[in-house]
């Protein structure tokens, strides 16, 4: 229904309707569909085109009325909304986003983006500090503050692109001070999460995406994302693509022998499962786990390991190649910081060889082989 029939030569936006004697006008304005009978006979297709013209006339006119009135400006919520729409799915950060709009929409809501100042994102940052959730007053990280201030200051990069806004109000904003966390994943307590989850039928995957994690250094997103694809087990590296340039990873990985027995393993037990899918860790269906943290918490809980997160595992695998004598340059390498030099985030399979391996040194903290 409403599409153009063959046989007759009309306008766009002049449209004939099943059933219907009459030309009907079908226009997109400002989002919104419209669609209207003109009660003009399909045999005077003439008429029916001066009143579609007229009808676009008065629409452009009261477009460009509300641009005098209004500006070519949108509300903060609906610039989130379209970031959120447009430019979130194509990232990693997709879920970090929806969880960072959360506050910034809240507090500034129908506010429109060209009114807001560099004064107003320091006004979100203390009402932030000081929200009150109910009678409770909820406690805020520094961290936490800063990521949401990223996002308002992406949205703003966007809305300078998309011919909203000239200036990003968050330019020049100091972050908050983060708290550096000290806490220490032990190997005792890294055992028996493994082992609570082991014992866990609805856990089963996380002892092994653990100790990639802890083996790698990578970040649980990029585990839970690898393909095989990816994964050469004749060569022994992972190979990764760069999404971001302050936050890299070596385009190829090292595949320690403790890794690589893991690997080898997963790889033979593929062929046993009802869906193969592409991915090196998947569900019954083939597609890859979005998240572990209800079976981390899960974990955690039953072996009595309290303060725990699933990214200090990065921390640890930090730590122990510490201990084991490497470098922070060469810990940066692993791990991906940028924090050292701009180039230590590139390098080749034979830097990370030598440094990954130390992780198979001295300690045997991860599961054998089943």
């Amino acid at each position: 229904m409403g599409r153009k029939k063959r046989g007759y030569k009309a306008p766009e936006g002049l449209i004939k309707m099943d059933g219907s004697p009459y030309w009907w006008v079908k226009l997109n304005f400002n989002g919104k569909l419209i669609r209207k009978s003109t009660k003009v006979p399909l045999e005077n297709i003439s008429k029916a085109t001066i009143i579609l013209r007229e009808v676009q006339k008065r629409l452009l006119e009261k477009s460009e009325k509300a641009k005098d009135i209004l500006g070519e400006s949108i509300s903060f919520k609906d610039l989130a909304d379209r970031y959120l729409k447009e430019i979130s799915p194509g990232k990693r950060s997709e879920r970090s986003d929806h969880t960072n709009s959360v506050h910034p929409k809240k507090f500034f809501t129908s506010r429109r983006i060209d009114t807001i100042e560099q004064k107003d994102i320091y006004q979100f940052i203390e009402w932030r500090k000081n929200e009150i959730e109910g009678e409770r007053k909820t406690p805020v990280s520094g961290s936490t503050i800063n990521r949401e201030k990223s996002f308002i200051s992406q949205c703003f990069k966007k809305a300078i692109r998309w011919g909203y806004v000239k200036m990003n109000p968050c330019f020049g904003v100091e972050g908050e001070k983060e708290k550096r966390r000290k806490r220490y994943l032990t190997d005792k307590e890294f055992e028996a999460i493994k082992a609570e989850a082991s014992g866990n039928e609805y856990a089963g995957h996380l002892p092994d995406i653990l100790d990639v994690l802890y083996l790698t250094g990578l970040r649980s997103g990029r585990v839970l994302s690898l393909k095989w694809n990816q994964v050469n087990l004749e060569d022994r590296h992972i190979l990764f693509e760069q999404v971001s340039d302050n936050k890299g990873v070596p385009d190829r990985l090292w595949i320690n022998d403790k890794l690589f027995s893991l690997l080898k393993r997963l790889k033979a037990e593929r062929s046993l499962q009802k869906v193969v899918g592409p991915y090196v860790f998947q569900k019954i269906d083939g597609k890859p786990y979005r998240s572990i943290k209800i079976a981390w918490r899960t974990a955690c809980k039953r072996a009595t390991v309290k303060d725990v997160r699933i990214h200090d595992i990065r921390h640890k695998t930090a730590t122990d190649l510490a201990d084991r004598g490497s470098t922070p340059a060469q810990i940066a390498l692993v791990l991906g910081h940028s924090n050292t030099t701009m180039t230590d985030s590139y390098t080749h399979l034979s830097s990370t060889k030598a440094i990954l391996e130390k992780l198979g040194e001295e300690k045997n903290i991860c599961t054998s082989e089943k």
